[in-house]
């Protein structure tokens, strides 16, 4: 029946608008969007009624320990290894991605604990599609993680159905780390689902008050002999003068692209922002600091009106809504990028993080004299609800609940995150802080094998304590930080606020959410695409009707949303 409805949705609203199939947003749908990535913005929040019991059985039973020490007759109780050589082996479904095709600390948590990982691993941009249909089939993996869960699989594979099991005993019995974790202010009740229950491993790190923004080449700028934009106008003049003029100097002025973006987290609407009105990549935005459904606002089309013109006039990359990852990041380091949306300049630059600054420089915000301003991705710290859950399928859920309780004990953490204690890091003899080196120094080979993709999934769970520093000799630029300083005096007071959804709406909840969703995202690539027209007040007035067939009225109810901006 719920498969039947959103086809329903879906296939109304398309008839309205009588619009031809386009490709989604290939972003993950979490964000961390983080700021980049972990839960979605607007659907991460504190749980109602997180403290009572729970309706359903809990999957974990208390277990006696037998007189080797184990439980069930394969875990140790506490301590390391957790199993026996050979006795375990689990399989993690997850979106990621590593040059050297593995994980340094993986390795090592195997020699730790003795427990084998079956590590299933995809790009961002097929690795949604490929859950869903293992979760369909029934062959899935015993863990699944990354940037591909959201609070609406949460709701529907977890409260629903019981495919992903609730976790809250297994950490009492038998992770006291995570415990710890749950323990900090707020995050229990930010991981507790509607029904009481905790689906998933907690990741809980600091965070950056801006996610994703635009990085802007300067020596680009140099080249063209023109300043840093301040205003929208300003910037489509620098565009423009990117194309038209040898902006990278090689010799050839033909092969510069002057804008573009993650293919995993456009952001594109972000920049509605600059017209009064800061929005995030589900359509939601604030507007004197109040949340309101921004998708079919007068500010969000002047904004696809601008950018629907900068890509008729060829200063937004032609494939901006069709390539992959690794096609954006091949351009950027072939130098033909002049501007990119990315969460740091390196991930499509080419250019290595160093103690020096990089050619590339923080955008600022444009149109500020006129009310731009841009949306607070986090306060500074962020709670990640859907990194990873653990299946029906696994076996024995209690010895992987402690596999990543291991992983969370503060130098694994510190391998995860910087790199591994006695190559990258070292404790200072006496205290308990740890030095982290140049990784510079070391030889090549070290080098890539210590890469920060290369140490860990980073789309799964890990923890250091929040605000936790290393001594450095000679530390990196630390180009987060110069994006915070720009950009505070122009961002919201408040992030988009939100909180799990009633227990009783779970399921008409999902459905709605995947169906405007995705109905967003689709238009939003047909407008500044030019297949349809947005400046077209026929085709404009179709778009917004569109959203009545899906259902959008009962979708903010749901969410709690009074207000749809005009």
């Amino acid at each position: 029946m719920k498969r039947k409805l959103v086809a329903v949705l879906l296939l109304a609203a398309m008839s309205v608008t009588s619009l031809a199939g386009c490709g989604s947003d290939g972003g993950s749908g979490n964000d961390a969007e983080s700021s980049r990535g972990g839960s979605e913005a607007d659907d991460a929040g504190d749980a109602d009624d997180a403290g009572d019991a729970a309706d359903g059985e809990s999957s974990a039973e208390a277990a006696e320990v037998d007189a080797d020490g184990k439980v069930n007759g394969i875990m140790y109780a506490e301590g390391l290894p957790i199993v026996d050589e050979g006795a375990y082996t689990f399989s993690i479904f997850c979106d990621d991605s590593s040059s050297t095709g593995e994980f340094y600390m993986l390795n090592e948590f195997e020699k730790q604990t003795n427990v084998k990982v079956d590590l299933q691993i995809f790009a961002n941009e097929n690795a949604t599609e490929k859950m869903n249909l293992a979760l369909n089939s029934g062959d899935y993996a015993d863990v699944i993680g990354g940037w591909i869960l959201d609070d609406s699989k949460i709701l529907t594979y977890g409260v629903e159905q019981g495919v992903f099991i609730p976790l809250e005993d297994i950490f009492a019995q038998y992770c006291p780390r995570i415990m710890e974790i749950l323990d900090l202010p707020g995050v229990r009740e930010k991981m507790t689902a509607p029904d009481g229950h905790i689906y998933t491993i907690p990741y809980v790190c600091g965070d950056t008050s801006v996610g994703y923004s635009p990085f802007i080449n300067g020596r680009w700028l140099e080249n063209v002999n023109m300043e840093m934009p301040t205003t929208t106008e300003e910037f489509e003049a620098v565009l423009t003068a990117f194309k038209e003029q040898d902006a990278n100097g090689n010799g050839d002025a033909t092969d510069e692209i002057p804008f573009s973006a993650d293919p995993n987290n456009k952001h594109l609407e972000a920049m509605t922002g600059y017209f009064g009105l800061p929005m995030d990549k589900t359509g939601f935005g604030l507007k004197d600091e109040q949340v309101v459904y921004a998708a079919m606002s007068s500010e969000y089309r002047q904004c696809l009106s601008w950018l629907s013109g900068m890509y008729a006039k060829g200063l937004i990359d032609q494939e901006i809504f069709t390539q992959d990852s690794a096609t954006w990041e091949g351009k950027g380091n072939k130098d033909m990028y002049g501007v990119s949306i990315a969460y740091g300049s390196s991930e499509f630059s080419g250019i290595p993080q160093s103690p020096e600054k990089s050619e590339f420089d923080v955008m600022p915000v444009l149109n500020t004299d006129k009310g731009g301003i841009w949306l607070r991705d986090t306060p500074g710290n962020s709670v990640y609800r859907t990194q990873a859950v653990i299946t029906d399928k696994a076996e024995h859920p209690e010895i992987i609940a402690r596999w990543f309780d291991n992983a969370f004990e503060l130098e694994n953490g510190i391998g995860c995150n910087r790199g591994p204690v006695g190559v990258v890091t070292f404790k200072e003899e006496g205290t308990d802080q740890y030095r982290a080196i140049d990784v510079n120094t070391l030889d090549a080979e070290t080098q890539e094998k210590v890469g920060w993709s290369n140490l860990w999934p980073q789309s799964l769970p890990k923890f250091l304590p929040i605000g936790y520093k290393f001594l450095e000799d000679n530390p990196n630029y630390d180009e987060k930080k110069a994006v915070e300083t720009t950009y505070e005096p122009n961002l919201t007071k408040e992030v988009i606020p939100s909180s799990w959804i009633n227990q009783d709406d779970v399921e008409m909840y999902s459905e709605y959410a995947s169906a405007i969703r995705d109905y967003f995202s689709q238009n939003q690539a047909r407008f500044i695409s030019g297949e349809q027209d947005v400046n077209d007040d026929a085709v404009w007035e179709e778009y917004k009707a569109g959203f009545e067939g899906l259902g959008l009225d009962e979708y903010l109810r749901i969410k709690g949303v009074e207000t749809i901006a005009e």
